[in-house]
């Protein structure tokens, strides 16, 4: 029996992934929940694990592919008489994957007859110099490939292809790029020397590009504070000293957030416009989910915190800190990912006093927190010299008035300066 193992949905607005690194060979055997690709999404890198023991028969796509949810990875069976004729079936070019994955899921092909080991091998040589002596044809590349390629001025035809069937991989390239002999610049692109390198999204930045231009288009106005902190920075030390965990003016304001936004709900609530013959609306979630950004050598992240307004303190600072880990690891799964009911974006760890926030796409608010700065404020008895937080907060004027979002705001610095008593 085949078992087709393909790329799964990974986000609620995840539609693909770029194929990292296939870490199976056709023959190999392998064991339940053994990884046999690492894939990357603009959230996140995966790990996608076999859902049962047996033989690899086939690799269906190659390293550096970009490739749909739902795309075949790779195909298992119950023994190496199961493999195919070919060590790799042939990888698709950019745009073809899915057309592939809907004509399989339509017209299954039968299993290949058993060849030998020797005559696959043999095949795949054959097709791989077919392909090289033919000038005439478009050498065989991953999409990224070919971009970084181009960015680099390195022509493909110098390149060694070491994907399957001879396909030039992104390592192949950045090998060439660095010189090792297997390829030479081509012609300079068209601009002149002084035109400049050109460096290829990841799919992160592709993402976050994408999502900053949508951002743009919807109507938000931001509204901000200044707060004595001296009672936020008291009740941390205060409970990180009394509790099982440490505490952060971070988590403070997560969990301050998360208490606004369940008592001032329209927050959560997210503007859906009109289509399909149905008027415009708001959509309302059950619960709060609280969007952390986390800075990232891969840029930009959001890991969502879900349930936040029913998490104790220390549990939510347990959560924030697991999401924390896994976003920088790259590891963070389907589950905390995707919409969330508001966003906390802090840049007081880079010495940032005060910044706005763009919304996220899909959410109706975001608090921009910044560093706290000491400042000399007018007491009754004279001048005093205090800690201050700058707390700015935007909004989608679509869903959220300037009134409530004024109301939001106030409550949030008194709960933060110690004027409301909140569940820790």
């Amino acid at each position: 029996m085949i078992t087709e193992v393909v790329l799964p949905q990974m986000g609620l607005e995840v539609a693909e992934g770029v194929v990292l690194a296939l870490p199976v060979a056709v023959g190999d055997a392998v064991a339940e929940g053994d990884v046999v690709a690492e894939v990357e999404t603009d959230k996140a890198i995966a790990e996608v694990a076999a859902p049962r023991a047996g033989v690899i028969t086939a690799i269906a796509v190659a390293e550096g592919d970009t490739i749909p949810i739902g795309t075949v990875l790779v195909r298992i069976g119950d023994s190496a008489e199961e493999v195919g004729a070919a060590v790799a079936l042939p990888a698709t070019e950019p745009g073809d994957a899915e057309a592939a994955a809907d004509a399989a899921a339509a017209d299954p092909a039968p299993p290949a007859p058993a060849v030998d080991g020797a005559a696959a091998e043999g095949a795949a040589a054959e097709g791989a110099a077919a392909e090289g002596a033919n000038g005439a044809r478009r050498r065989r590349a991953a999409p990224i490939a070919r971009r970084a390629a181009a960015a680099h001025g390195i022509s493909l035809e110098l390149v060694t292809g070491t994907g399957p069937a001879g396909r030039i991989t992104l390592g192949d390239v950045e090998r060439a790029i660095a010189g090792d002999g297997q390829a030479a610049a081509a012609a300079p692109p068209a601009g002149g020397a002084g035109a400049g390198r050109l460096e290829p999204l990841s799919a992160t930045r592709q993402s976050i590009a994408r999502r900053l231009s949508e951002s743009q288009l919807i109507p938000q106005y931001t509204l901000s504070r200044e707060l004595d902190a001296g009672w936020l920075l008291a009740e941390k030390a205060r409970l990180s000293a009394a509790g099982p965990v440490r505490v952060g003016v971070l988590d403070l304001l997560l969990a301050a957030l998360a208490e606004t936004v369940s008592r001032h709900r329209q927050l959560a609530a997210s503007f859906v416009p009109a289509g399909d013959g149905e008027p415009a609306s708001y959509r309302h979630p059950e619960g709060v989910d609280l969007g952390l950004a986390v800075a990232t050598e891969r840029g930009l992240l959001v890991p969502v915190i879900r349930g936040a307004e029913r998490r104790g303190l220390a549990e939510l600072v347990l959560e924030r800190a697991r999401l924390v880990d896994l976003t920088r690891a790259g590891r963070l799964g389907p589950a905390d990912m995707g919409a969330a009911s508001a966003t906390l974006s802090s840049l007081g760890g880079f010495g940032v006093d005060s910044f706005t926030a763009m919304l996220n796409p899909g959410e109706s608010a975001i608090l921009a927190a910044g560093r706290t700065v000491e400042k000399a404020v007018p007491r009754e008895r004279g001048i005093a010299v205090v800690p201050t937080i700058s707390l700015t907060f935007t909004f989608d004027h679509r869903v959220v008035d300037g009134a409530v979002g004024g109301a939001a705001l106030t409550e949030l610095a008194e709960l933060l300066e110690g004027g409301i008593e909140w569940p820790t």
